[in-house]
């Protein structure tokens, strides 16, 4: 291994943006995105089927079987999405050796900062916290739908196929698999529209339209901001900041960036 300690320059830091999110990672999104927009559109009004603008939906989609049907291939690609997603963190991490996956595992400095940014908010701290490649409520959001998947694929495999599960299983997995799904949908629903798409899209600084996640850039002005501490480290730059100090920050060597 290397001794070397001078900064290596990463893919994109000689430019006025660096890399962010690579196209594995961008395609993820995109699916994930456009299965979740199709399971709302084509969920709600089949758990509020009383209502009339239910009832007009889904004969605008072709009526009740079509709606479902729609419904499940929408629950077929989010499932392959995620099944994608965990091979792509198992070889990212395993064969190409790349830490930033682990990046994402919560730490006690995430509980720090979160105590942090409210001090910050409240004005009893003058200086934000100082983030890694990931920010507390990055991890809690990516968290959040990680543990949420397997309740929502469990049970509505269930509902899918109830006849088949009830050979195995006992009769009351149906009525509380369909409850499970129906509660947690909502909840993912409300988190998405209410946390997810606000602090990532319509936060200050991010408004109208984080467009990152679709080109994979980020502009450098924007990560030395909000990400100070890789970009320190991608870029070798020495940041000080009066409340906290990140001198010394390890910068990648050539074994880092293989």
């Amino acid at each position: 291994m290397t001794t070397e300690t001078r900064a290596i320059p990463l893919e994109g830091t000689q430019t006025e943006t660096i890399t962010r999110f690579d196209i594995h990672q961008r395609i993820q999104h995109i699916f994930l995105a456009l299965s979740f927009i199709d399971l709302v559109l084509t969920g709600l009004p089949l758990k509020f089927s009383n209502a009339g603008i239910s009832q007009w939906w889904v004969a605008l989609w072709g009526g009740i079987e079509a709606t479902r049907l729609a419904h499940r291939v929408g629950a077929w690609v989010i499932v392959m999405v995620s099944l994608y997603h965990i091979a792509y963190l198992i070889y990212t991490v395993a064969v190409q050796r790349k830490p930033f996956p682990v990046k994402m595992l919560p730490s006690l400095k995430d509980i720090q900062d979160f105590f942090h940014d409210f001090a910050y908010a409240f004005g009893i701290r003058k200086e934000k916290p100082l983030y890694d490649r990931y920010d507390w409520r990055q991890k809690f959001d990516y968290w959040a739908i990680f543990w949420g998947m397997p309740v929502m694929a469990g049970s509505g495999f269930v509902l899918m196929f109830p006849v088949f599960m009830t050979k195995f299983l006992p009769g009351w997995i149906v009525p509380a698999a369909l409850v499970a799904h129906s509660d947690e949908a909502m909840l993912a629903l409300t988190w998405i529209f209410v946390v997810h798409i606000f602090f990532s899209h319509f936060a200050p600084g991010s408004f109208p339209a984080n467009t990152s996640i679709f080109t994979g850039k980020v502009s450098r002005q924007k990560y030395r901001k909000e990400h100070p501490i890789e970009y320190a480290r991608i870029t070798g730059e020495k940041l000080t900041v009066k409340d906290e100090h990140i001198a010394d920050i390890p910068v990648p060597t050539e074994d880092d960036v293989k």
